[in-house]
C-alpha cells in the first residue's frame, strides 16, 4: 500500500482529540518548536494515524525532560505518541518517519522512543525492529535503527 506522511501540526483539529497514549499533552506541547505531528494518509486520502515528534539532543527519560531536552537543531528524533485509526497503520507511520530520516540529511543521528511502560508498546517496538535501550519507572526507551533498510512492511 503506498502512503503518504505530512506534517499536521498546523491542523490540530485533525489530531487534538485523538491521541490515548498521552490525551493530557495538548495542542501548544505537542506543537512547541522542535515538536511537531505527523498524519500518515492512505491511498484514498483519509488519514489512519498519527505521531508526535520531538527532537531533542539527548534521550529522554520522561516527559519532563523531552520538555527539557526539546531543541529544534537536536540529533535525536524522539517519537513520543503514535496512534492509529487502521490496523496496522501504527508501524506504517513508524516506517515512514523512518524513512524519512534515512532519505533526507535532518542531522538526526538517532531514533529514540520515549514510550509508556506497557506491553503494548513494548511487543510494537520490539516487533517493528527497535531495541529496548533504556527505561524509567513510567517510560522505555526504544531506538530505532536509522542506518539499515526500511522495516519490512510484510511482517
Amino acid at each position: 500500500m503506498k502512503y503518504e506522511i505530512e506534517i499536521v501540526s498546523d491542523r490540530p483539529n485533525l489530531w487534538k482529540d485523538g491521541d490515548p497514549v498521552r490525551p493530557e499533552l495538548g495542542v501548544s506541547y505537542k506543537t512547541y518548536p522542535g515538536r511537531q505531528v505527523y498524519g500518515l494518509k492512505d491511498e484514498a486520502g483519509e488519514y489512519i494515524a498519527f505521531c508526535c515528534v520531538a527532537r531533542t539532543w539527548d534521550v529522554p527519560q520522561d516527559i519532563m525532560s523531552l520538555s527539557r531536552l526539546t531543541s529544534e537543531d537536536g540529533s535525536v528524533y524522539v517519537p513520543y505518541t503514535v496512534w492509529s485509526l487502521r490496523r496496522g497503520a501504527g508501524k506504517a507511520i513508524i516506517n515512514e518517519l523512518l524513512r524519512e530520516v534515512r532519505e533526507n540529511d535532518l542531522g538526526i543521528k538517532r531514533v529514540v522512543t520515549l514510550s509508556p511502560r506497557t506491553e503494548m508498546a513494548r511487543d510494537f517496538h520490539l516487533r517493528n525492529g527497535a531495541k529496548e535501550v533504556s527505561s524509567s519507572v513510567v517510560t522505555v526507551n526504544f531506538e530505532y535503527p536509522i542506518s539499515e533498510e526500511v522495516i519490512s512492511e510484510a511482517g
